[in-house]
């Protein structure tokens, strides 16, 4: 499932992320924007906007209401019949949304700090805002709070 998530709801579209979960972050524009991009994308609508629902007609649409990302989170998962993919977690870039690429640990020298470089073999790249991924301390606490709030 694809999913774009309004202003209102930037954290939950980076724990949608982590989780592996494809969520546009609609920053600009107004709520009728978000509604074209999604149509026109193919994604559902996620909004904390109560007077979306009168506009939409054929489009997955969910109004979030809980306050804390964690129970959000649920709340999605709950309202699309979803249940995260283990293999999924950590596969997106968290700023920008594009699929991880592995790279070799070569590639990673000099783009990394040389601790994480000479720690850690694994590591992700993101294609579009070359942001480098490893699984690190925040890989680990992330993973926890997700295991936490899934239940796991």
């Amino acid at each position: 499932m694809r999913f774009i998530a309004d202003r209102t709801l930037g954290k939950l579209a980076k724990k949608l992320r982590v989780l592996g979960f494809d969520v546009v972050y609609w920053r600009g524009g107004n709520l009728e924007g978000a509604l074209k991009a999604a149509a026109s994308e193919g994604r559902a609508l996620l909004t904390r906007s109560r007077r979306v629902q009168e506009k939409t007609e054929g489009l997955p649409i969910h109004v979030v209401e809980a306050n804390d990302p964690r129970q959000q989170i649920l709340e999605v998962l709950s309202a699309f019949k979803l249940r995260p993919e283990a293999d999924q977690f950590f596969s997106r870039c968290l700023m920008c949304n594009e699929a991880l690429v592995p790279i070799p640990k070569g590639e990673a020298e000099g783009k990394v700090p040389d601790f994480i470089h000479r720690t850690y073999d694994s590591f992700h790249i993101c294609p579009r805002c070359h942001r480098i991924y490893w699984p690190g301390t925040h890989f680990q606490r992330m993973k926890k709070e997700m295991g936490k709030t899934l239940g796991d």
